[in-house]
């Protein structure tokens, strides 16, 4: 593998890294994948009394999507988690505290979040909501040993629970792996990856069975260690020492262990057998664009999906459950026609994440991530609120999943 060509990447004039817009893209494509996953689910995966996939009349027709898409749902998630980590770590303001870190994140996730939770309520849930719900709305969920109320009133939320431990822990790990000599960051993302494979070892042989989805697949200290190889990487990329494997070679690494992935224990395909060519795939992305190498993943279509991403994921499930009702649990087609519900219930929950993304994500952003400026000179004598150290010289990020 060679090594990169590209020098330390700084903050330019205005204080800005530089924008990574094959990393949106690959969210766009990862949200799309998800979608296509999701319909896999069956009656009894989750509180809710649906058959997606029974839109294919033939059986041999599901069996063979569910081959297809059995595992790389997995995988996206554990993309979204390290890319959570690494976004934050490239977009962090240099003076940043604590406190107005976690306002920004607050109102990132919690306007957006409760409105598709009461979405959930009336296209998942509906008359079997219930008290298990009620962790769900505060992103709770993911410290509770039960899928009731890990996948309640929309389940795709759980990821957010997970990511809301992420960020109450950003501030206080980025000091600590900030300490970490640069010549010493590729051993201790070799650490985490061992880390990963041990977690996995430890839930399939020693957790209950009935536990081993909580704890390897949504338990948010086992999930962080994704998060915190986003935040190495980072490290990496802005001391200039991350290798240019290519997207080529690292997308074709990364469908090989989805390969390898459905013939292991699920345990196993959660993040364990993938993990390391997510982080290769990562990588590669951002040092095609650092590097000035334009690719299809940075195109403005696939850039959009990749700003709409957070809201398409929040609300796809409704659509999908929603509109199987509404068409009949009983009702399926041919190919063709359950090509149609796939496009339609696609089309439906793109424009519903743009409505969400433009009239609640974006506006509470703009209204509450920041405190209102004084309109008189603040009272002196108390000691300003530490900020969080630097990863090198920086501002804000251009990236489109600018923080």
């Amino acid at each position: 593998m060679a090594e990169t060509r590209f020098e330390r990447p700084t903050a330019g004039a205005e204080g800005k890294r530089p924008p990574l817009p094959s990393l949106t893209g690959m969210r766009g494509v990862a949200s799309v994948i998800v979608f296509l996953c999701h319909i896999i689910i069956v009656a009894g995966d989750l509180p809710y009394d649906v058959d997606i996939l029974g839109i294919f009349e033939d059986a041999d027709v599901r069996d063979t999507y569910r081959t297809v898409f059995g595992v790389v749902g997995y995988t996206c998630v554990s993309f979204f988690f390290v890319t959570s980590g690494f976004i934050l770590t490239w977009a962090r303001r240099q003076k940043d505290t604590r406190r107005s870190f976690w306002r920004r994140r607050f109102f990132k996730i919690f306007p957006l979040h409760l409105v598709t939770y009461a979405i959930g309520m009336v296209c998942l849930t509906g008359t079997l909501t219930s008290a298990a719900d009620i962790p769900g709305v505060f992103l709770l969920q993911n410290w509770i040993p039960d899928n009731r109320v890990i996948f309640g009133s929309n389940g795709p939320s759980w990821s957010i629970s997970a990511e809301l431990f992420f960020y109450l822990m950003f501030p206080l790990l980025l000091p600590w792996i900030n300490r970490i000599k640069e010549t010493r960051l590729f051993p201790w993302l070799i650490g985490i990856t061992v880390a990963v494979f041990a977690v996995t070892v430890f839930s399939h042989t020693v957790v209950p069975v009935e536990h081993q989805v909580w704890f390897s697949y949504v338990f948010p200290p086992v999930r962080i260690l994704e998060f915190v190889a986003g935040i190495v990487l980072a490290r990496l990329v802005i001391s200039g020492r991350w290798f240019n494997l290519g997207l080529a070679p690292a997308g074709l690494l990364l469908l090989a262990s989805c390969v390898v992935a459905r013939n292991v224990p699920e345990v196993f395909a959660f993040a364990a057998v993938t993990f390391v060519p997510v982080v290769l795939l990562v990588g590669a992305g951002i040092t095609a664009d650092l590097g000035g190498r334009q690719n299809i993943l940075g195109g403005r279509f696939l850039v959009w999906l990749g700003d709409l991403s957070f809201a398409f994921y929040l609300v796809h499930l409704s659509v999908l459950v929603g509109a199987r009702r509404l068409v009949g649990m009983d009702q399926s087609w041919s190919i063709p026609g359950a090509l149609v519900f796939i496009a339609v219930t696609y089309g439906v929950t793109l424009f519903c994440a743009w409505v969400l993304h433009t009239y609640i994500e974006n506006p509470a952003m703009r209204r509450w991530s920041s405190p209102p400026r004084p309109t008189r000179p603040a009272a002196t004598g108390g000691a300003p609120e530490k900020a969080m150290e630097p990863v090198g010289p920086q501002g804000d990020t251009t990236s489109r999943d600018s923080e």
